[in-house]
């Protein structure tokens, strides 16, 4: 399935309160050879890059503020044209409450922190490919 995703030609907006994480992302990214890297530092500037810009997925942590992912996927999936963007969570928490609540908001994939590069393309793969 690996060959179904054309990395080069896809956009990743990175949405993370944290300047040093997106750039770890950004880089990981860059290094699996996509084609346009996207950041927004919290869940309004997500909504706001997501409307203007249309990246083919969003990779968004969960604690920002002052709109987390949760509020900022919730905020997605009610906007229209950009309903259907694909979501992977970035999070130090993976216990049940918090998978539960990303399945209600149709969240494709988590990714867990510290991020490590064959995850990311794993996850990315298994979200636009699968």
């Amino acid at each position: 399935m690996a060959g179904a995703v054309d990395f080069a030609s896809l956009k990743i907006l990175v949405i993370d309160d944290q300047e040093f994480v997106r750039t770890i992302v950004k880089k990981m990214l860059q290094q699996l050879g996509t084609g346009t890297v996207l950041e927004a530092q919290d869940g309004n500037s997500g909504m706001e890059s997501v409307t203007r810009d249309h990246p083919d997925l969003v990779i968004c942590d969960i604690q920002m503020r002052p709109v987390d992912g949760f509020g900022f996927v919730r905020q997605l999936r009610g906007a229209e044209g950009v309903a259907d963007t694909p979501v992977i969570m970035l999070t130090a928490h993976t216990d049940s409450s918090t998978i539960s609540r990303a399945k209600e908001l149709d969240i494709g994939a988590f990714l867990a922190k510290p991020v490590l590069p064959p995850a990311l393309k794993e996850k990315i793969i298994q979200v636009m490919g699968g």
